[in-house]
């Protein structure tokens, strides 16, 4: 029979035990907490740094916040950081975008180096760039898959294709929407809104850019995830759009 002291070890030990496992399963909680917290005081700072046209701070704080952020852990599992993400992203993206299209002087010694690298580029490579980064982003680390469109955010997706419109890159900004809508709802990422803002863009700003018409109305006509009201809505846009822009022509 166990003597007393052997049990109370025992007892002591099982105690000590449990309290660690406890340990382990608190702790990640209480690092996306502190991680989520430190991303949320670093954001105003950013935004505001952003548009004070702070280069080297606006950078510094973008380095700081995507060295705390990742992918998501998996396509299932809960996704605590997906707002901070989404944020984070979009900021950054604007900030790039707009340095390129206005760029400082060009021999300031406040540029970071990898601004400097991104303002060497064309402006097909640039957006190019910054999607891939983004798909990279956002597509679930488990299971591991090559990065896809499929886990985009639509408000990420719309903020790329607006950079491209800016940078004049209309094609590669069709090419990044077509390959999502190619993808929309492999993934479930239910975002009725934000679909509608992705289709509006295409629809109404992309496509006539590049004067594809045609195309632009028989894609609303047999889309059907659109309401009925929204769909007619953008057909008349179309239709205003291109006799608009035939009577500029003539």
């Amino acid at each position: 029979m166990p003597s007393l002291t052997a049990t109370t070890e025992a007892v002591s030990a099982s105690t000590i035990s449990l309290k660690a496992s406890a340990s382990l399963a608190v702790s990640p909680t209480k690092s996306v907490g502190s991680t989520l917290s430190a991303l949320r005081s670093l954001y105003p700072r950013a935004a505001k740094a952003f548009l004070q046209r702070n280069v080297p701070l606006t950078d510094s704080l973008l380095t700081s916040a995507f060295s705390l952020i990742e992918p998501p852990p998996s396509i299932a599992g809960p996704d605590p950081a997906a707002s901070q993400r989404r944020k984070w992203e979009i900021l950054r993206i604007t900030f790039e975008t707009t340095l390129y299209s206005s760029p400082p002087a060009r021999d300031s010694d406040d540029l970071p180096s990898p601004v400097q690298a991104n303002l060497m580029l064309s402006p097909e490579p640039f957006i190019a760039t910054i999607h891939t980064r983004s798909l990279q982003l956002f597509t679930p680390a488990y299971p591991p898959q090559k990065p896809t469109s499929a886990f985009l955010p639509a408000q990420i997706l719309v903020t790329l294709a607006l950079a491209s419109l800016k940078l004049g890159c209309t094609i590669v900004g069709r090419g990044m929407i077509e390959d999502w809508l190619a993808r929309h709802g492999q993934a479930e990422l239910a975002d009725g809104e934000g679909y509608a803002k992705v289709l509006e863009l295409y629809c109404l700003h992309v496509l006539p850019r590049l004067e594809d018409w045609d195309y632009a109305e028989d894609f609303l006509q047999y889309e059907r995830e659109l309401s009925a009201d929204t769909r007619q809505y953008m057909i008349t846009s179309v239709r205003t759009l291109r006799a608009r822009a035939a009577a500029a022509q003539r």
